[in-house]
């Protein structure tokens, strides 16, 4: 039966004949027709790799793809688009494409002219070759020409595990060696002689293999020759001083073959022009490596194997003790010390060449959760740095395999991938496994964490880390590790409006958020809505499948007052809002991320709004009311609550102006009235929650404070910048955490003094009673701290008059000064100030008594894009300057980024991203996609360690 697969003018390969007409030789009957779909999927592929921050991607070019009719007669258009297309994908991420010109998928129809057992195939091979390095290699700089030629023969040629399944044993595997040799030698030439000097890459055989050794120490021979037979076969005529294959492997072969009748050795030999052809032919050692086996001989062992055959020819007993298993597939085996020690033996045997592991990995029957490639991972790579530091020169690794796919004759039932992909569904999702994170961390440091202790089991842990040397051409960067106290807490932090969408689902009511994108479209940047945002309401599994893959200690997340109380007030409590928050809630709890709830984050709900909102001293009341009942709710599950989040943006954005709903614009009135009514009704929940919940929940309350670093410009301006501060943050902070409570003086004697001078009666800045100031001092079990950046602060004469009046600006009337290497990025919305988070700490510190302090938001814009380099150094020497201020005894307990993921960011829309997670609005799944960032951070959270090195410092 013949088969024609025309897929946009591909045609048959040997696997496709196979699986079509022989489905009964892969073990689930499956075919690789659909496989991963990556032909369509191509820049899904892309993505994945950017989520783990390879350096490169090794795949390989379907020869039936390229030259339908096996020779360059037809170069198939289609098919090189889709290899251009994949090529450019990946350089314009910077991910090196690594491409090997055959990876088993011979033509059929050079199968039918005898495949890899017909000299004629090294021309044929050599003309593809060809091909390819005409077509690619202006931007291929990494060529592997032939993958695994031990599989290739023996498994395909003398047996029937791989198409061709000839199984024409102890013949037609040595021709298919001999053959396959010369193919890649030939091509190693053309590419060496004829594109090299211009194309300036690197070409290279990848070879299978195992480590054998003797069962009993006084057989060693019997290891030696199984090493010999399985892969220095290949390796010995190119990379050994004499070439040809290993003496010992000729010398039973021939023997072997006297025996059994034929006139000469079934292994072909070499002429000396062919020696020397294949000698030095490969710039690396190209090694795959899964496991290891014990050998031995006995009598038992004559007449075990089918003869003639390779087996036979051999002649050894293979032994794998039961705890070499882990898991629940058979198919590899764990056995670390085997990688460390075939290392060394290349090392030794071969003058230590440079040696590119082309594959590893662990197979699995599935699921997500896999602890033991995690475990087997750790353990080679840790194998393999252990042969480095020794002195063997590996200069890359390459984790098998990106994702689950057609495991050959395993078909579909092995699974290897760092990512899962679900065959169930039209897409082919891939999903990134518990060890795609591990690889993800490794491949973003450089740093390996081993977690086992000598002599114990893979599940008794301790942990060290150990350096690996980035593989790479560019000069390293010193850098230095600081390390957070034990402990210390990470998290990541959204809002409600910004994430949940859902805007009036469920019994939902408006906000006025809700109410201002809709009736004033012209007050967000890109005149967008919170309707769906990133529709968390209904993917809040996501979000927190994205939290437990960033690994943090917390959520912090906000409730909508609407979507709990639709009419503002106890007297309804909406059950669908409550179960999406229990849900959520739940979905934290079962993956151990404490959830972290915000009480208000600036949608407050319209109906209160219309009644005055902040201004109206009543909302004290509702307020306590809304908090009493999510308390009652919620807090049996919920023990870090914050009541609002920044006060000041809360008053001065809203009610001062435009840049926040409800938008009011009254400027130097509303925006007073609000501090107060905002403090006392932060008190009030924070008192109903100590006297009524707090001794059963056992939790903690809050409040989290928006707060700026204002620096003085001149030396002359240290009273200016005081004074700032007192404004902006010590307005709120002040009252609760200072030993006298109340505003600050300066900011009351200023409002005070530019009231008189405009006429008012009495000070637009609403005074404390004594009462209220004892019921307010306190009121806070930590220190909240929001903070993204910081300004010098300036006032002369040209200040009086420049602001509109009255308002906050003019009551403080102070110049604000950015420097222009603040700036970082392509966003103008934030600067890049670490020192003055330092300088805040410090002062939160010496102003009042060291309160333990939570960074509740710190992070970075970006305009978008996956590579974040400027978020990282932001992050990373922002933590650093807080590390400075903890080292100096800031007690700072907990750090969270802002945000999980890009979000409707209030008035500038979807244009600023502040995504650990990069969001894909156009996508109807909303598609959430690490950023570099996301992995900087996991990273982080990981190790508690930050990696502060020379080329992120900041002047």
């Amino acid at each position: 039966m013949i088969i024609r697969i025309h897929i946009l003018g591909k045609s048959e390969s040997i696997w496709d004949r196979l699986t079509h007409t022989r489905s009964h030789l892969i073990i689930d009957g499956s075919n690789g027709d659909i496989a991963d779909n990556s032909y369509y999927m191509y820049k899904t592929d892309v993505q994945i790799l950017r989520q783990l921050g390879v350096d490169f991607y090794r795949f390989s070019v379907s020869w039936t793809r390229i030259l339908p009719t096996s020779f360059p007669d037809k170069i198939n258009k289609a098919g090189v688009a889709y290899y251009n297309k994949l090529i450019d994908e990946l350089l314009k991420y910077n991910i090196k494409p690594v491409l090997t010109i055959f990876h088993w998928d011979l033509p059929q129809k050079l199968q039918e002219l005898g495949g890899w057992a017909n000299p004629y195939i090294i021309d044929w091979y050599a003309d593809y070759a060809r091909i390819l390095f005409k077509l690619f290699g202006d931007r291929v700089k990494y060529w592997v020409t032939i993958n695994e030629p031990h599989q290739t023969c023996y498994y395909a040629y003398g047996d029937t595990i791989l198409a061709p399944a000839l199984n024409i044993k102890g013949v037609a595997e040595y021709l298919c060696a001999k053959n396959l040799l010369l193919a890649h030698a030939k091509a190693y030439h053309i590419y060496d002689k004829i594109f090299r000097p211009k194309q300036k890459g690197i070409i290279f055989i990848a070879l299978s293999a195992m480590w054998y050794e003797p069962l009993f120490r006084n057989q060693p021979e019997a290891a030696r020759d199984a090493n010999y037979f399985e892969w220095e076969q290949y390796s010995h005529p190119i990379f050994s001083k004499t070439g040809d294959f290993p003496p010992a492997m000729k010398k039973r072969i021939a023997a072997r073959s006297a025996e059994q009748g034929f006139p000469k050795s079934r292994l072909p030999e070499f002429t000396p022009s062919e020696i020397e052809l294949l000698k030095g032919s490969s710039d690396f050692f190209g090694l795959n490596h899964y496991s290891t086996r014990y050998v031995y001989r006995n009598n038992t062992v004559n007449k075990q194997y089918e003869s003639p055959s390779y087996d036979d020819d051999l002649a050894v007993h293979y032994y794998e003790p039961p705890e070499w298993n882990i898991g629940r597939s058979k198919f590899t085996k764990f056995v670390p010390w085997g990688f460390y020690k075939l290392l060394t033996y290349i090392r030794k045997e071969y003058d230590n060449p440079p040696v590119y592991i082309a594959e590893n990995g662990f197979s699995t029957l599935g699921g997500l959760n896999d602890g033991d490639r995690v475990l087997y991972y750790t353990e080679y790579l840790s194998a393999m740095l252990d042969a480095m530091e020794e002195g063997s020169d590996v200069r890359a690794y390459t984790a098998w395999s990106l994702m689950d796919n057609f495991e050959w004759s395993r078909g579909y039932k092995e699974k290897f991938g760092l990512y899962e992909v679900d065959y169930s569904s039209p897409n082919r999702t891939r999903t990134p496994r518990k060890s795609a994170h591990l690889l993800s961390g490794i491949f973003h440091t450089h740093l390996l964490y081993r977690c086992r202790a000598p002599g114990a089991s893979p599940q008794q842990y301790f942990c060290f880390k150990v350096l690996i040397s980035q593989c790479s051409m560019e000069p390293e960067h010193k850098c230095q590790v600081r390390k957070f106290p034990k402990g210390f807490l990470f998290g990541a932090a959204t809002s409600s409006y910004q994430i949940e969408g859902a805007w009036d689902a469920d019994g939902k009511t408006e906000s006025i958020w809700d109410h201002m994108t809709h009736t004033r479209p012209d007050l967000i940047s890109d005149g967008s809505t919170g309707d769906i945002a990133v529709n968390s309401y209904y993917l809040y599994k996501r979000d927190v499948e994205m939290l437990r893959e960033l690994g943090v200690d917390f959520y912090r997340f906000s409730l909508s007052w609407t979507r709990i109380l639709p009419t503002s007030f106890p007297d309804k409590i909406n059950e669908a809002g409550v179960a999406y928050y229990n849900n959520l809630i739940d979905e934290l709890l079962k993956n151990n991320i404490e959830p972290m709830v915000t009480i208000f984050h600036w949608d407050l709900p319209q109906r209160l709004q219309e009644l005055g909102g902040w201004v109206n001293p009543h909302i004290v009341d509702w307020f306590g009311d809304y908090a009493r009942t999510v308390f009652t709710l919620f807090g049996d599950r919920v023990k870090y609550w914050i009541t609002i989040n920044e006060p000041h943006a809360v008053c001065h954005y809203s009610y001062g102006h435009t840049f926040l709903a409800p938008a009011l614009d009254f400027k130097g009135v509303p925006e007073y009235i609000c501090a107060k009514n905002l403090l006392l009704a932060h008190a009030t929940a924070y008192h109903i929650y100590d006297q009524d919940f707090r001794p059963k929940q056992k939790g903690i309350i809050f409040i989290s404070f928006s707060a700026q670093w204002y620096e003085p410009l001149t030396e002359s301006d240290a009273e200016v910048a005081d004074e700032a501060n007192q404004f902006e943050r010590k307005q709120y902070t002040d009252p609760i955490f200072s030993k006298t409570g109340d505003f600050p003086p300066a900011m009351k004697r200023r409002i005070a003094a530019r009231s008189a001078e405009q006429g008012f009666f009495r000070s637009r800045l609403p005074e404390l009673t004594q009462d209220e100031i004892e019921f307010i001092r306190g009121s806070s079990d930590i220190f909240g701290l929001n903070h993204y950046f910081s300004n010098y602060v300036n006032r002369n004469d040209s200040v009086n008059g420049y602001y509109e009046s009255p308002s906050f600006k003019d009551d403080l009337a102070v110049f604000y000064t950015t420097l222009p290497e603040w700036n970082l990025g392509d966003s103008d919305f934030m600067k890049c100030v670490p020192w003055g988070f330092y300088k805040l700490l410090t002062h939160i510190r010496k102003d009042y008594g060291n309160p333990t302090v939570f960074i509740t938001e710190n992070g970075f814009p970006t305009r978008g894009g996956l590579n974040d380099d400027v978020r990282i150094t932001y992050y990373t020497e922002y933590m650093s300057a807080m590390l400075d201020a903890m080292e100096e005894g800031s007690d700072v307990r907990a750090y969270t980024a802002w945000s999980l993921m890009d979000n409707y960011e209030w008035s500038r829309g979807y244009i600023e991203k502040f995504g650990l997670y990069e969001v894909d609005y156009s996508s109807r799944q909303l598609t959430r996609t690490p950023r570099k960032s996301a992995y900087f951070m996991k990273e982080v959270f990981r190790t508690h360690e930050l990696r502060r090195c020379n080329n992120t410092q900041i002047p």
